[in-house]
């Protein structure tokens, strides 16, 4: 079967939570944030105001609430994280082994209760005696925190805390601190379920299936000890308690006395929609609640939303408008604020509680200073103040650390670190940005009314602060949350431009690529080595954050400067120290210049000079040199500085000479002739050290020592030498110690050990086979390419571990992870992957600090550490002493075809680079070295960005937002006066049309002005450059938006009239019916190639929906340089999606699916009129062509997402899942008579010989499914369908031979058609696919109009968008051809891009089926929640486990294990486990599966084989661990 590959290319970025306190270190401040299910711990340094990421971990559940608390007894502190599962743990951190471990975990779940329809609640009390969790209506649910050692005691030792100090954590008699003791007998286990780990067996889970099978045969096999996890739970049993209110706003735990019980505070709203507080206190028997009479039940604001605990037992109720404090016995003390809803709040001072942060859905943050007096003994607030301290993105957590540093977590902009002042800050400006305009057309007086916005990148623009601001940005994080529409865009085409002439200026060139508004069949889409790749640019933020990302994969090179060159085959970049006077054609050589950059272009015949001298100013002059010295009359063979970096090395055919720079004389020469020998063949030059191949099979070892050239040894090999390399594994703090040599003829690399040349010792060298190495006397490169030889060698250090890199010619690269000491060099670890197709150079150069390697090939890319991997470079292997080898990563270079590389060390061009791509010279600068880019582009503030689509033929976008007017944030009160009551742009003047227009619709507007307004603006793809903007009309808002080439179609014409209507019509109507022009006028056939199409919704006021939309096509003019509207026409209800198809259109409105066409008018219909809007948008109709309907049909309840694969059409419904159509057309006969069923009208046969489209229904899901988006799976390459469906299964399950045979091959071996991905509201993705016509009819009993579901999982975040696509470019594995392909590219409401692949091989689906399973059960996870709960497919009809989808994110943390756990996963654990207890285990399992199947099946569901027990992965498929580790690697090329 056909399995879905799925994994983040970038995890989500929105912080649900954050808290700060001491968690890693007892005097560290650290900052914990949640973002879906993942969990990310930073710590302060608080002198620099920077945060360092400590570590962050993925949970199996995606996180609701995170609370930090400190127990009295602990150094450090601890995190209660919850899930939206209705889960609970508690984490701590292990600072000996450098992770979060779990301290308890458990559930808190009713069967009868109903789920609050908001987010959850949990409270902890302050004296951490007891937590409250509100997840089901009129339920609280009460876990004590206690660890007696009696769990049954623990509510009874809670209510004798009167008068006695607080019992945070058991004590043990020694005086030891531990949070406490756990019995692990199976008693316990089913009385306390709350209180267990789950057990462990060397740093493994044990299966909870198997925990019985392993106890009881712990006794029979005393060889196998099995124990429990250290920790043990501090948390005892969950009470449920009711409560009469049944909407909670919110709750908080009341600051009270040690020798009371603790109370907490109900923030509800009753029957009256009146928002009041009642106070519960814990009663004297398990935890009864007991409403406190000191409490009268308040009305508060109406708005009331946040209840903050005050000392003294009093609460402050924040609401949109003002701030009340309340409490038990006193008058209600309160105070107005500026009216907007309150978001977040935190605490500066937690011991005096006098100041208080608070931010609000506008982005403000404000400071409430609280003033307390004595009162009855205790501290009363007497009055409070409220100063606005400055601007930020809304905040969705709010978190002070310390020294004035406050994280300011936020859902709609990006994550910043911010410092308050006491003193308010100067006014500034952005700095480093360029300031553009956005120009918003004021319809009233005719012309542009521009409002000045930066569109630079967010790190330079984000700086800016407002008039009397406290608040200074220290940290940006990006976030690309929430993600509502995106498109991909290809990449390569604009950096692959060639330079006619050299230049002198440097000019950057951004990349502009395909149309991703609407892919038009997905058959086509990704087939292609390369599909539709590049980067991504998103519609992220709101509110006052609104903005576009560009997302890229890999890293993107900004060209400078570029010369034709032909025949270059090598470069080198030296920065020679020392001033030298030297003979210049190009430019004059200043001989106080104190460096000078010299390019060594070596080519066919002769070697070429290039340089400058710096410093050098603004501008960088590069100009042909020539020097003295040099050997300039044939090709330079290696080149490089001596360690004086005065000293220059150059290497031909002929000679090594050593050139000094004063001067440029030669002041050593060696020669081949020396040792008998003719020409040099191949050379590495790192320092004083230069290595050379002399005549094919000697290397000869030179030194450069006080100016001269010394041989200090020479060597004869049996093979021929095609490459050498002399780079230090200690980089620039030590000499060379080997060799690396590459064979031409034995696929070999030998290491000779310097200066002797001697053959390192057998511990050196490993001859690598296809499993795991073995000793032997090289290392050996054989590949399964045609071209295996060694091209290129390097050895370097990469993170904490050494490296030996070798570059084949046929694009593979093999990396050897080495060890390096005094007793000589051994390999730990020895990996290869598949980089490109052509010849593969290294070369290492450092960026930002980091020394990284480039393989240049025809698919370029570096090769880098993992920088959290390095940051932990001391962690060790556990049971060994050797330190953890760095991970490698890679990341692509957008640039294709390069040859060579240098990089280039230079003042006015850091971070530089010279490379060699097809026949130029480029120098560019590079960007920082990571797998993911994102480049941020502001838009106006609450301008929020809605739909997106990209224009590759006039390289422009289109994006369509949503500008809040009631906040004042976008337009000023001057324009929102005279805007908001006229006509914006795109005036519809055709009288014909039963637009909005009339006269009483804008009376009507003057009483109910609109909230927001739609704008559509063209912006120019190099820089994001405003090109054109116009306004919607009123109550018009953007719904769906795509680039689409329109076919030219002939209007059906009467046979009756079909001549005289030629006679009086255009000449041209038969000759451009499907000519793909618009008529005569050229400037329009070449808009038609690349326009894009709006889709609207009007809502008028008192309306909830959508009456009447419109859809618009406009193009850009690239040559008149304006926006021009083309075609309007209205529609009946909202236009929700759009899709181009067949040179024709899909639109979506409400629950229609319509087929437009741009047709060719009437005789005599012409266009009504050509307006000027201003000077860059012009409102002119074609004069020839309309946007005509062509057929409907009626879909279920509201559509509002289209897929297209072939002639199949893929609708998704807001409520009824998804609906299948086939688009049909056919030619009217000539003669009436029977079509099908239905007598053919007289109308109709008027048109015989024509043609009519037609959307017929093929089939449904007919579950109820409220989908968010669809998506067409492009069908399987013709050489994967026989591999889909292999005959292994049959002989494993057993069940196949009997009953469930007959419907398993009728769902599976049954080549099913029409696959699509859906994506619905509860975080699932469901892959559904259309039985075969010829299987519908053999009588097998398959229906034909039911879609068939073929997987379900589960993301843990709504998917908004799904575009096909990938991020990298697709080139095939030679291991794994064309197995794995990523076809689709999805991004998330909580800021997640992924890909989906299709595994289209099934021995490879089953491999990592298992091997998921396998990593599920085994490899432990923080909080220990059940895995096969968190994928498994939920929604509000049923639940069922996970199958058809493979974990991505799971499957490759493999990668990141040790050898020793690698082995124990891949063998299920079968050396640890009793392997008859797994395999009777497994053998239930499956039978109960199989045994359920005819049910499920009869569902209309397909189920698959999905591995559902832990099982030896070689054993089972006949593969080695080597084997799944390569076929991982290969997978993180995926994204």
């Amino acid at each position: 079967m056909q399995y879905q590959y799925v994994v983040s290319a970038h995890k989500a970025s929105s912080v649900l939570a954050s808290v700060s306190g001491a968690f890693t270190l007892p005097e560290a401040t650290d900052l914990v944030l949640a973002k879906n299910n993942r969990i990310e711990v930073h710590t302060l340094t608080a002198a620099t105001g920077q945060l360092r990421q400590v570590g962050d971990w993925a949970l199996n559940g995606k996180i609701s609430t995170l609370h930090f608390f400190h127990p009295s007894d602990r150094l450090t502190g601890c995190i209660l994280v919850t899930s939206e599962k209705f889960q609970f743990a508690v984490l701590s951190w292990d600072a000996a082994e450098q992770r979060v471990v779990t301290e308890s975990t458990g559930e808190f779940t009713e069967v009868t209760g109903r789920p609050t329809t908001e987010t959850k609640i949990v409270a902890v009390d302050p004296l951490n005696r007891v937590i409250a969790v509100y997840a089901y209506q009129g339920i609280v649910h009460l876990l004590p925190m206690d660890s007696a050692e009696d769990p049954e005691s623990a509510w009874r030792k809670l209510l004798r805390l009167r008068g006695r100090k607080r019992l945070g954590s058991h004590q043990q008699s020694q005086g030891s601190l531990s949070i406490g003791s756990l019995a692990t007998s199976n008693a316990d286990t089913e009385k306390w379920p709350y209180l267990v780990r789950a057990p462990m067996a060397d740093g493994l889970i044990v299966p909870s299936y198997l925990q019985t099978a392993v106890s009881n045969s712990h006794g029979r096999d005393k060889g196998k000890e099995v124990a429990h996890a250290e920790r043990s739970s501090n948390i005892y049993p969950i009470m449920a308690r009711y409560i009469h209110e049944l909407k909670v706003v919110d709750i908080q735990f009341l600051h009270g006395e040690a020798d009371k019980l603790p109370a907490f505070a109900v923030l509800y709203e009753d029957a009256n929609m009146q928002r009041q507080v009642h106070v519960y206190r814990l009663g004297d028997s398990q935890g009864e609640l007991q409403p406190i009479s000191e409490w009268t039940s308040l009305s508060l604001e109406a708005s009331a939303a946040k209840l903050i605990a005050l000392p003294g037992g009093n609460v402050l109720v924040a609401g949109d408008e003002s701030l009340s404090v309340i409490g038990p016995d006193r008058q209600p003390l309160g105070m107005s604020k500026r009216a907007s809803a309150v978001t977040a709040w935190t605490w500066i001072d937690t011991d005096s509680y006098e100041r208080l942060l608070l931010a609000d859905e506008e982005g403000e943050l404000s400071l409430v200073v609280l003033q307390y007096a004595d009162s009855k003994g205790q501290q009363q607030v007497q009055d409070l103040f409220v100063e606005r301290l400055g601007n930020t993105a809304v905040a969705s957590s709010l978190t002070y650390l310390d020294a004035g540093c406050v994280y300011v977590g936020s859902h709609c902009g990006d994550q910043m670190l911010v410092r308050l002042h006491t003193q308010p800050l100067p006014r500034s400006v952005v700095e480093g940005a360029n300031q553009r305009a956005l120009h918003m057309w004021d319809e009233t007086a005719e012309s542009a009314k521009i409002l000045a916005f930066p569109l630079g990148d967010a790190d330079n623009v984000e700086s800016q602060t407002q008039p009397n601001t406290f608040v200074e940005t220290l940290e940006l994080h990006e976030n690309l949350a929430p993600l509502v529409d995106m498109c991909v865009v290809g990449i390569g085409e604009s950096n692959n431009r060639t330079a006619d002439t050299m230049t002198t200026e440097s000019e950057a060139h951004e990349e502009s690529g395909s149309a991703s508004g609407g892919v038009e069949d997905c058959r086509s889409a990704g087939t292609q080595p390369g599909g539709n790749y590049g980067s991504v640019v998103s519609c992220s933020g709101m509110h006052n954050t609104p903005g576009l990302r560009v997302v890229r994969n890999g890293i993107g090179i900004e060209q400078l400067f570029s010369v034709d060159i032909s025949g270059l085959l090598g470069l080198w970049s030296l920065t020679v120290a020392q001033p030298a006077s030297c003979d210049s054609r190009a430019m004059d050589i200043d001989t106080d210049d104190a460096r000078l950059v010299l390019l060594v272009l070596s080519l066919v015949d002769r070697t070429l000079l290039l340089g400058w001298r710096e410093p050098s100013g603004e501008q960088v002059d590069v100009a042909e040199v020539a020097l003295s010295g040099w050997r300039l009359g044939e090709p330079t063979l290696a080149a490089g500085l001596a360690s004086d970096r005065r000293h220059v090395v150059q290497a031909t055919s002929s000679a090594i000479v050593l050139i000094d720079s004063v001067g440029w004389t030669v002041q050593a020469e060696w020669v081949p002739g020396e040792i008998g020998m003719s020409a040099i063949s191949a050379v590495s030059v790192s320092g004083d050290q230069v290595a050379a191949a002399i005549d094919g099979r000697t290397i000869v070892y030179l030194e450069v020592r006080q100016g001269a050239l010394a041989c200090v040894g020479h060597r004869q090999l049996d093979n021929v030498v095609s490459c050498i390399d002399v780079h230090s594994w200690h980089g620039v703090a030590g000499p060379a110690t080997h060799v690396a040599v590459g064979m031409w003829s034995v696929n070999d690399v030998c290491l000779l050990a310097l200066p002797d040349l001697v053959t390192a010792a057998p511990a050196l060298s490993l001859r690598m086979s296809q499993g795991l190495a073995l000793p032997a006397s090289a290392i050996n490169l054989a590949s399964t390419g045609q071209d295996s030889l060694p091209r290129s060698v390097l050895m370097c250090t990469l993170g904490n571990t050494p490296y030996l890199l070798a570059g084949l010619g046929d694009g593979r690269l093999h990396q050897f992870a080495l060890s390096v000491d005094a007793d000589g060099v051994s390999v730990r670890e020895h990996k290869s992957i598949a980089l490109g197709s052509g010849p593969l150079g290294l070369t290492p150069f450092v960026n930002h600090g980091s020394l990284n390697v480039f393989a240049s090939s025809d698919h370029s890319a570096v090769l880098f550490a993992d920088k959290h991997q390095t940051a932990h470079s001391d962690a060790r292997i556990s049971g060994s002493s050797s330190p953890r080898i760095s991970k490698l990563m890679y990341a692509n270079v957008d640039v294709l075809g390069i040859k060579r590389m240098a990089p280039i060390d230079s003042l006015g061009l850091p971070m530089s680079m010279c490379l060699a791509v097809g026949s130029q010279m480029w120098i560019g600068l590079a960007d920082p070295v990571q797998r993911l880019h994102i480049r941020s582009f502001a838009l106006p503030r609450w301008a929020t960005p809605h739909r997106i689509a990209h224009s590759s033929t006039q390289g422009v976008y289109a994006v369509a937002t949503i500008h809040s007017l009631d906040t004042g944030g976008s337009l000023t009160s001057t324009a929102r006066e005279s805007a908001v009551w006229e006509r914006f742009a795109l005036i519809e003047r055709n009288v014909q049309h039963q637009a909005i227009s009339s006269k009483s619709f804008y009376n009507m507007i003057a009483a109910t002005p609109p909230a927001e307004v739609g704008r559509f603006t063209i912006m120019d793809s190099q820089g994001m450059d405003v090109l054109a903007s116009a306004l919607l009309l009123t109550y018009e808002m953007p719904e769906s938006l795509c680039a689409a080439s329109l076919r030219c179609l002939q209007r059906p014409i009467p046979n009756a009239d079909a001549t005289a209507e030629a006679q009086e019509g255009p000449a041209s109507l038969a000759n451009s019916s499907h000519s793909g022009n618009l008529g005569e006028s050229d400037s329009m056939a070449q808009m038609l190639s690349g326009v894009f199409v709006l889709g609207t919704s009007i809502v008028p006021p008192g309306e909830d929906d959508a009456r009447s939309g419109r859809i618009i096509i406009c193009a850009w003019d690239t040559t008149q340089r304006h926006m021009r509207i083309m075609c309007t026409i209205e529609v009946v209800g909202a236009v929700y999606a759009l899709v181009p198809f067949r040179g024709m259109l899909l639109a979506a409105a409400n629950g229609q699916l319509m087929l437009l066409g741009w047709q060719r008018r009437a005789v005599g219909a012409k266009a009504n009129y050509t307006t000027k809007v201003c000077d860059s948008v012009m409102f002119m109709e074609d004069p020839d062509y309309e946007l005509v309907l062509l057929c409907s049909q009626q879909t279920q309840i509201t559509a509002l997402s289209i897929s297209v694969s072939g002639d199949y059409i893929i609708v998704g419904d807001i409520m009824s899942s998804a609906s299948l159509y086939r688009y049909e057309e056919y030619v009217i006969p000539a003669s009436s008579g029977n079509r099908g069923n239905l007598q053919q009208s007289g109308s109709e046969a008027a048109f015989a010989g024509q043609i009519r489209h037609h959307l017929v229904p093929v089939a449904r899901d007919y579950s109820g499914v409220w989908t968010t988006a669809v998506a067409s799976v492009p069908p399987p390459l013709a050489q994967n369908t026989a591999r889909l469906y292999p005959n292994v299964i049959d002989a494993e399950t057993g069940f196949l031979a009997r009953q469930n045979a007959t419907s398993y091959e009728r769902a599976f071996r049954g080549a099913l058609q029409e696959r699509f991905v859906v994506a619905d509201a509860y975080n699932n993705i469901i892959r559904m696919a259309r039985a075969e016509d010829r299987a519908a009819g053999d009588g097998s009993g398959v229906d034909s109009e039911r879609l068939y579901v073929e997987g379900r999982w589960h993301l843990g975040d709504m998917v908004n968008v799904v575009r096909q696509g990938s991020l990298v470019m697709d080139i095939p594995d030679p291991e794994f051809p064309g197995f794995v392909r990523p076809v689709l590219v999805y991004g998330t409401l909580h800021g997640a891009i992924g890909v989906i692949a299709s595994v289209e091989d099934g021995r490879l689906g089953r491999v990592l089926d298992r091997l998921q399973i396998n990593m599920a059960h085994l490899i432990p996870t923080p909080g220990l929640w059940d895995y096969g709960q968190w994928r498994g497919y939920s929604s509000d009809q049923r639940t069922s486990q996970a199958f058809g989808f493979l974990d991505g994110d799971l499957i490759e943390q493999f990668l990141d294990l040790s050898p020793e756990t690698q082995q124990l996963v891949f063998s299920g654990g079968s050396t640890l486990l009793p392997s008859e207890a797994v395999a009777e285990a497994e053998h239930q399992m499956k039978s109960e599966f199989w045994a359920s199947f005819s049910r499920v099946e009869a569902e209309g569901d397909v189920a698959v084989f999905s591995q559902m027990a832990v099982s030896d992965i070689g054993q089972r498929e006949d593969v080695s661990l080597d084997y799944v580790v390569r076929l991982v690697e290969s997978l993180t090329r995926l994204h």
